[in-house]
């Protein structure tokens, strides 16, 4: 028998996808962060902001996917912070 163990490879996938879960969450949180501070910089309202709606909605998206894995907001904001 060559290479690892089903199990062993199953448990690395599931680490492998949880953790690009967290990381896709954590970095779209960032993106969402970083244009309303652009915006705010420039004296404007973030939140009318077509953009800044769209990364928002791709956040709760990718929130929910992490959800699935077993994060919730409270990791994903800890991820964020040290991904800044």
């Amino acid at each position: 028998m060559s290479g690892k163990p089903a199990w062993l490879q199953s448990q690395i996938d599931d680490r492998t996808r949880a953790a690009a879960a967290l990381g896709a969450a954590a970095d779209q949180t960032n993106v969402c962060r970083s244009i309303a501070a652009d915006l705010n910089s420039k004296g404007q309202d973030h939140t009318s902001d077509r953009f800044w709606r769209a990364a928002v909605a791709e956040s709760h998206r990718l929130e929910d996917a992490a959800s699935v894995e077993g994060f919730d907001v409270h990791d994903i904001g800890e991820e964020a912070a040290r991904r800044r």
